[in-house]
């Protein structure tokens, strides 16, 4: 589990969605005119911005479990975040991650589901460390 490594800044770089295929598909910041910086503080509480206005808020918690497909394919085992409002859980407000070096990524098939919070589609979303 990435549990220390997951606080910070991360810069949205782009999302590849399963549908609505498109030609716009990877979704990035120059094509969508859109600059998203999501941030996980230490103390377990979040935000998102889009376009330097704050468009999302909460707390956050951090787990961890694995799926197993279909018969023939290898379990996977992801990191997950569930995201919480008033210390409410957000409705579906679940993201399934990892973390290569200084990228996130967000997949929902990570937990073997078709969307997740910051996803509304199948796909991925892509985010960079900020310093």
């Amino acid at each position: 589990m990435h549990f220390d490594t997951i606080a910070g800044k991360w810069k949205w770089i782009k999302t590849y969605k399963v549908i609505p295929l498109s030609d716009t598909n990877p979704e990035t910041p120059a094509n969508t005119g859109i600059e998203e910086l999501l941030v996980f503080n230490t103390d377990f509480t979040w935000y998102k911005t889009q376009n330097n206005v704050l468009a999302d808020s909460g707390s956050y918690s951090l787990g961890s479990g694995s799926y197993t497909y279909p018969a023939g394919v290898p379990t996977l085992e992801y990191d997950s975040i569930a995201y919480y409002r008033n210390n409410t859980p957000i409705k579906n407000g679940f993201d399934y991650y990892e973390i290569y070096h200084d990228t996130l990524v967000f997949c929902s098939y990570f937990g073997g589901r078709w969307s997740a919070y910051t996803l509304s589609h199948s796909g991925t979303k892509w985010w960079i460390r900020q310093n």
